[in-house]
């Protein structure tokens, strides 16, 4: 009889670019015949990318391999249905986006029979995507600090958790505990090292304690999609970005039993439910329940568990902004008390820097400012009261080396690819596709409407990965089934563009001298996503604002009706909503819409909003011709300032010696210069086209369209 000795539980919930990889590391697991084998289950917990019909196939290639798919039941409902099917001795959980050593299931096995223990924990290595360790960015610090003592029982007072001096690996300077609610310092490191490691620490446990709304909520199926639900009101405020609430109004009869799902219910209110993903309320403002609108699952998360079981991506994410935001604030509270820590500190911010959105790292910085200034405040007062205690009143004055100098944040115009002609799709940008995870300059963003209408035309249209690679659709269920950004290959776009070049519906719109109409809908980007169908009401409590750059026209027309204008706008609406004109490509008139008109040659803009249309005064501004002009000489795009700055710009180098020296650095600059540098690079080694990597190189006179057909027969 087969003894199974370990059942590897692997929750999967759109991992398809490394589940593969994850699978494997499994099956090529050393482990000893003696001690028995292993088996994998992969739980499908209801993924959408893909992944389920990847484990399909896995499970053909190894007959250890079991599947299971399920509807979303969330990470802990996904790993007890692994544990309900396990028949192994032992259990082993393994992320989807991870992979093992060689070793690893024989060494955890052997470690629990050695010392008969009922589980074994090892520690977690961060690599490159490449599999190669990441480079050293951090460095031992040597010296010691003026009044060491007394600054230390300083910081000891200004944490909000008791500090302790353990033995720990020499890697570990130490480490903040969310459960025991203490922090824990290396013994025998420098004095230098350890008021850095111990202002470190102390950021985490101000900042990343707990969830700010950390309370457990009822996991809940709203209207089929996973949902927490909670009888009292969300404090939309406190919410993560990605996650939306909604209250939802009780009967008139039982006000605590939820009828209808609405924005936001004053009287009656029932409960309030949390979504990862914005609802679209009809125009009379609610949903009717019904008797499967809401369904109970019986589990409880955290709105931080429920974000990343969401958004798998976002727990890493948010794991590494955590360290960098710690780290930041070292470095700023260390640099106010003249104590130098910038070798430990500068790899950390350069590495973190180059990678983040502009408006992330200002979020970011104001915090790191917030935290610095309390904390240092902290530390003065507390400074003061031991030096009165012990009688060394007169050493306070000293105890600062320089003022504190807030790290710069610098608001800057969004940057934006210049126009190098006809676009593919202008409703999504070359920049959401690189936000996106897609870098390949050889290919143009669509977004899904735009791929079905080109496949129609018989043009390739590519699936786009976040890891940078590409695959080709075949058929028009692939694109309605996949979620993420497509694209088509710039050469061969050159080639059909004359044909079938979008319409510049706002040219047609502004150029018409009739009565006209033009309808914007917004952008498919990483900035829109919070602003898509939502009210302003909406907008207004979150203080977002509607921008024009958020926005492209996809549609124009002539005002065939007579009437108001309240009334010709009704009229528009249940045109695009109820007899869509046949080559309308956009999707139905629907709140955060804006519709244009054109009346006795006056211009006025309006909000579809959640109750009628709101006017919009500014939307449709006169072009800036200065600010044009500046793009059009400018050779940094992000210094469209009003100042023609075209010069030499400081590299990540120059920028780590001129913090070495003692002056100070913005994290923007040190931002910027990361990205100019690893666009450079990008641009040195710049990937081959998807038609390269398919056909050896030909000398052809002129480039035409290649078919579908012949990809087809490529592949």
């Amino acid at each position: 009889m087969e003894h199974i000795a370990v059942s590897v539980i692997v929750p999967i919930y759109n991992a398809e670019p490394w589940l593969e990889e994850c699978v494997q590391s499994i099956l090529d697991q050393d482990f000893p015949a003696s001690y028995g084998t292993i088996e994998v289950l992969l739980i499908d917990d209801g993924a959408t990318d893909g992944s389920g019909a990847l484990c399909d196939r896995l499970a053909k290639r190894d007959n250890r391999i079991k599947v299971v798919h399920q509807e979303n039941q969330g990470l802990s409902g996904a790993r007890n249905n692994g544990i309900d099917m396990a028949r192994g001795r032992y259990y082993a959980f393994i992320d989807s986006d991870d992979v093992v050593r060689p070793a690893y299931l024989k060494k955890m096995y052997e470690a629990c029979e050695a010392h008969d223990a009922y589980m074994a924990i090892c520690a977690v290595e961060d690599v490159q995507e490449n599999g190669k360790p990441l480079p050293e960015l951090a460095a031992n610090l040597t010296g010691d600090v003026q009044n060491y003592e007394v600054f230390m029982e300083a910081l000891r007072r200004s944490a909000p958790v008791p500090i302790c001096f353990e033995k720990l690996a020499e890697n570990m300077d130490g480490y903040f505990s969310v459960d025991k609610q203490r922090i824990v310092l290396r013994e025998g490191m420098s004095e230098v090292q350890t008021v850095c490691a111990a202002v470190h620490e102390i950021a985490h446990s101000r900042l990343h304690n707990k969830d700010e709304i950390g309370e457990k909520y009822q996991e809940v199926e709203l209207f089929g999609k996973p949902a927490l639900f909670s009888n009292g009101r969300i404090d939309r405020d406190k919410l993560p970005e990605g996650l939306y609430a909604y209250d939802l109004r009780g009967s008139d009869y039982d006000p605590g039993m939820p009828v209808t799902l609405e924005s936001h219910v004053t009287v009656n209110h029932a409960a309030s439910v949390i979504t990862a993903a914005p609802i679209e309320l009809p125009e009379q403002g609610f949903l009717y329940l019904g008797e499967d609108g809401l369904n109970f699952t019986g589990g409880e998360q955290t709105v931080k568990e429920f974000l990343h079981a969401q958004y798998p991506e976002k727990a890493k994410l948010s794991r590494a902004a955590e360290e960098i935001q710690a780290e930041s604030i070292s470095f700023a509270v260390c640099a106010y008390y003249g104590i130098e820590t910038g070798e430990n500190s500068f790899g950390y911010l350069a590495t973190w820097a180059k990678d983040r959105e502009l408006t992330e790292l200002r979020a970011s910085l104001e915090t790191i400012n917030r935290t610095s200034s309390s904390l240092i405040t902290d530390i003065d007062r507390h400074y003061a009261e031991i030096c009165k205690e012990r009688g060394l009143d007169k050493e306070t004055e000293s105890l600062a080396a320089q003022p504190v100098q807030e790290i710069a944040v610098q608001e800057l115009e969004p940057v934006t690819a210049p126009d190098n002609g006809c676009v593919p799709d202008p409703a999504i940008s070359v920049e959401s596709m690189n936000a996106y995870g897609y870098t390949d300059s050889n290919m143009l963003p669509l977004t899904k409407e735009r791929a079905l209408e080109l496949m129609e035309r018989d043009v390739s249209v590519y699936m786009l990965h976040t890891d940078n690679t590409e695959a080709m659709v075949f058929d028009a269920e692939e694109v309605r089934s996949f979620d993420g950004v497509f694209g088509v290959e710039a050469s061969e776009w050159e080639t059909v563009k004359d044909r079938l070049a979008p319409q510049d519906y706002e040219k047609a719109f502004l150029d018409n001298t009739a009565d006209s109409f033009a309808i914007y809908q917004l952008r498919d980007n990483d900035n829109t996503a919070q602003l898509r169908f939502m009210n302003a009401e909406y907008l207004e409590k979150k203080g977002l604002s509607i921008e024009k750059g958020n926005y492209a026209a996809v549609y124009a027309g002539n005002l065939d009706s007579r009437g108001d204008t309240q009334d010709r706008l009704d009229v528009l609406y249940e045109t695009f909503n109820l007899r869509r004109p046949e080559d309308f490509r956009g999707h139905s008139l629907s709140v955060s819409d804006i519709v244009a008109l054109k009346q006795n040659g006056v211009v006025s803009c309006h909000y579809v909003d959640s109750r009628g249309f709101k006017a919009l005064p500014d939307f449709l501004k006169p072009e800036n011709y200065l600010k044009n002009a500046e793009m059009a000489m400018e050779d940094d795009y992000g210094m469209i300032d009003g100042v023609i700055n075209n010069g030499p710009k400081q590299t990540v180098a120059e920028l780590e010696e001129q913090a070495k020296s003692g002056k100070p650095v913005s994290l923007m600059e040190l931002a910027q210069a990361a990205r100019r540098e690893q666009a450079q690079a990008a641009r040195q080694d710049k990937k081959p086209s998807v038609l390269a990597k398919l056909c050896p190189p030909v000398n052809e006179p002129k480039k035409t369209a290649r078919s579908k057909r012949a990809e087809r027969e490529l592949l």
